[in-house]
């Protein structure tokens, strides 16, 4: 039975029901309000477009199907209330409003069918029929002026234009750097005589374009030394094509400022990302430094242990106190080493910070020597801001950074990394070149002049194969010439492609003097140092080697450079051509394609602004060298798993 309880004062009446199954029922039809708010709320709407008068079709339409609707939902009223005899008088009034609900849940269809109607103005009666017709919802939405997720239409999108900093966008510009080289009496100046000597010892009586713009450069901030100063230089940034004289461009300038130091302190330090590099620039630092009391040391882990690198950093005279080298070259593995375990090894009187090829330092600066030279350079001295009135009091000694390479990122993600202060960026560019970069994209911003230029005197050209055809068109390019650098993707593929290289020319008996050797990781620092010295002295034709050769290695006399395997970035592309047409040379750069590479390769050098012309090789040619081919073969598989053992 229910049970009822009756508040005077309120006016409410609260039904409690605790056992009849029908009762509950009846109660689940309960509305909530929110329900009956937007029944109010669709009343209002119906009254709205009760005003309006529809078509006659369509409200007889509606009419029809609402009154079916209310017929179903009355029968099922009416066989409620007969099974529920037994229910009190309360029970049945709740049914009662029940009944109110449907009538207007029906009446609410049908405001809801009218609107349909009358907004798709449509004689079509299947889409009164339809609860939810979506195409017919699409068509309304995109009436009203809403976009559409998914939809087709061809719709114009404005480009995001990308914006770089401002000193990368207006560079000092080396005009033409193909140029001839200065006039043989053109005098040094700002640089000592003894440096001059060096220089002529070396070979050097001339500057190029890049170098007489950066050595008046960097040497105009050290013109009052190299100690305590008020302002802090501009870091100045170089990107200039490979061969153009970069290594002197800092290199001079550098031992030049620090010819008349007094107390040996170490005052620059030049990181490099591999030990060949770095050991082909302690060469040249050891060249400018003869005859002068500056020391140069190289930390790069091929001149011993690290106890053996600490005793030449720091050393230890008689007296057993540390007389710091002046200039110190190393990796940035062998750099962390030494700031973490040589106590001694302080860089509180650096002045210069020297990136060479920094585009591949960016990637390295995970190793986080970056930080622990700042950490170690600003351990007692504060950093030097820009000129200001407070600044006027804080005189230290200033960190100058200077960043190399040929192709220097734009990414100004990559260049907050390094901290740069206020940084000028110079890059060089051949007359061609600058003209076509004043009508295209540098004008708007997009890139800065030179980021990927090559040589003048370079020919580059790629030649289209099978894989099968690469050996032959290999041994076909190489055998008449005397020094050439085959770059391969894999270290593997540069063991088999010089042990076939060598083994071909021993066989076919025609080139008894021809000389092949490889240069990879395969092989030991000083086995490489050593391959490397006889490449340069000309007793190795050819130098089949991996990425490690690709990278700064100045290697005189190198006419051809062939690239077996394709690269596959632009930057690994620019820095392998780049090992011929030096100094001003001439020099001639094969890429070999297979068919499936050639559309990347050419989307590739596009997006550089660069094409190349593309060669033949005749059958004939190749076939001649089949069957010497076909014989060394196996002899070449057998040689591999001798010297896998």
């Amino acid at each position: 039975m229910a049970l009822f309880t009756i508040n005077r004062s309120l006016f409410f009446v609260v039904l409690c029901y605790t056992g009849d199954k029908s009762a509950v029922e009846d109660n689940n039809l309960k509305r909530p309000s929110s329900e009956l708010l937007k029944e109010l709320q669709t009343k209002a709407k119906r009254k709205k477009w009760d005003k309006k008068k529809p078509n006659k079709d369509v409200e007889k339409l509606i009419n029809n199907s609402t009154t079916d609707e209310l017929q179903k939902q009355e029968n099922t009223i009416s066989e409620e209330e007969n099974n529920n005899k037994s229910v009190d008088k309360t029970v049945n009034d709740e049914v009662a409003i029940k009944h109110e609900n449907l009538v207007e849940v029906s009446e609410n269809d049908k405001t809801s069918c009218v609107q349909r109607a009358l907004s798709t103005k449509s004689n079509n009666t299947d889409i009164l029929n339809d609860d939810y017709n979506p195409i017919d919802h699409f068509k309304l939405a995109k009436a009203a002026g809403f976009t559409i997720l998914g939809n087709d239409d061809n719709i114009a999108v404005n480009k995001v234009k990308r914006h770089l900093p401002d000193w990368l966008l207006h560079p000092y510009v080396v005009e033409d750097v193909s140029c001839d080289l200065s006039d043989e009496s053109e005098p040094f100046k700002e640089i000592d005589e003894v440096l001059v000597k060096n220089l002529h010892k070396m070979g050097i009586r001339r500057f190029f374009p890049v170098q007489r713009c950066l050595i008046p450069a960097i040497l105009r901030d050290t013109k009052f030394g190299v100690g305590i100063s008020t302002c802090r230089p501009n870091d100045i940034c170089v990107s200039a094509p490979t061969g153009s004289g970069k290594t002197i461009a800092f290199a001079l300038p550098i031992v030049q400022s620090l010819f008349h130091r007094v107390v040996p302190q170490t005052r620059a330090l030049i990181v490099l990302p591999t030990r060949e590099l770095a050991a082909q620039i302690h060469e040249v630092f050891m060249s400018l430094c003869a005859n002068t009391y500056l020391r140069c040391v190289i930390l790069n882990g091929t001149k011993g242990s690290l106890a053996q690198e600490q005793s030449l950093l720091l050393n230890y005279g008689k007296t057993k106190t540390p007389s710091p080298a002046d200039i110190v070259v190393a990796t940035p593995g062998r750099l962390v080493d030494h700031l973490n375990s040589t106590e001694e090894f302080s860089l509180e009187h650096l002045r210069f910070l020297v990136v060479d090829e920094a585009d591949r330092m960016m990637d390295q600066i995970k190793q986080e020597w970056l930080n622990l030279v700042e950490t170690s350079v600003y351990k007692k001295r504060d950093k030097s801001g820009s000129f200001s009135l407070k600044n006027l009091s804080k005189r230290t000694i200033p960190l100058q950074k200077l960043l190399f390479s040929a192709t220097l990122s734009a990414d100004p993600e990559k260049l907050e990394k390094l901290n740069l202060f206020q940084p000028q960026l110079y890059t060089a560019v051949t007359k061609s070149l600058e003209a076509n970069a004043e009508n295209s994209d540098n004008n708007t911003g997009q890139t800065f002049v030179g980021k990927y230029t090559t040589p003048l005197g370079l020919k580059e050209y790629m030649i289209k194969c099978s894989a099968g055809d690469k050996p032959l068109i290999i041994l076909h390019i190489v055998l008449p010439l005397k020094r050439v650098l085959c770059f391969a993707g894999t270290v593997e593929t540069t063991r088999r492609l010089s042990v076939l290289l060598q083994m071909y020319a021993e066989t076919s008996g025609d080139h008894k003097e021809f000389k092949c050797m490889e240069f990879s990781s395969n092989l030991s620092s000083a086995r490489r140092s050593k391959i490397l010295k006889d490449f340069k002295s000309g007793n190795i034709n050819v130098l089949v080697c991996s990425d490690s050769m690709a990278r700064g290695m100045d290697v005189k006399g190198v006419s051809h450079v062939i690239l077996y395997d394709a690269p596959s970035l632009v930057k690994t592309y620019i820095h392998r051509i780049g090992r011929t047409a030096r100094a001003g040379e001439t020099g001639t750069a094969y890429t070999l394609l297979k068919h499936e590479e050639v559309y990347h390769f050419k989307n590739m050098l596009k997006g550089a602004g660069k094409s190349i012309e593309r060669m033949k090789v005749q059958e004939k040619q190749l076939k001649k060298l089949a069957p010497v081919y076909e014989k060394v073969l196996p002899l070449v598989a057998e040689k591999l798993k001798s010297m896998k053992k």
